[in-house]
């Protein structure tokens, strides 16, 4: 168990027992919000968080916390995605997906269907869910590679295997195979 809050300047990693395994210092300042999505795993076992408004930060039991990446401008408090060299923000305007490797944002503004609620990696990109019940996928270059909507509010996406992902909310399970390349309404 990995725990972290505002009122303790460390990380750490505790057992079943209770007992610290191991410790990080975090730098100062740091805010993790208690609720929310606002942290995930990537693609090579890093837990990637947002700390305060514009920080996104890493951590691997290796290497400890790291900062990732400052933002310009504020972030959402939701889960950043990160799959290799990529990530994927969600701002107030939209969403922002950084090439960490050149250090280039490109930013996908104009999307009309409301707030970000929830993200998952998916082939070819992430899947988002606004509030309108719309799903978009978005590669890595910003372009939206599908789209759909659903009759129910999603609350939450989670990855399943063999390209299948389940969007969770309103009492509702639907459960996607692959929605990385149509662009249909599903109602």
């Amino acid at each position: 168990m990995l725990i972290a809050g505002t009122g303790l300047p460390k990380l750490l990693v505790v057992a079943t027992s209770g007992a610290v395994l191991r410790q990080w210092s975090l730098p100062e300042p740091m805010a993790i919000p208690d609720p929310g999505d606002s942290y995930g795993a990537s693609n090579d076992g890093r837990v990637t968080f947002v700390s305060g408004r514009r920080t996104v930060m890493t951590f691997h039991p290796v290497n400890g916390v790291q900062v990732l990446w400052h933002h310009e401008r504020d972030l959402r408090p939701q889960t950043p995605i990160l799959y290799g060299d990529t990530l994927w923000l969600v701002e107030d305007a939209g969403i922002a997906i950084i090439d960490l490797w050149r250090g280039a944002v490109t930013d996908v503004r104009h999307l009309p269907h409301g707030v970000v609620l929830a993200s998952a990696l998916v082939s070819g990109g992430v899947l988002f869910a606004f509030a309108d019940g719309s799903l978009a996928t978005i590669d890595r270059a910003g372009s939206v590679v599908a789209r759909i909507r659903l009759s129910a509010r999603v609350a939450g996406l989670v990855p399943g295997n063999n390209g299948l992902t389940h969007a969770i909310g309103g009492g509702h399970l639907v459960t996607l195979d692959s929605p990385t390349t149509a662009t249909a309404p599903l109602l």
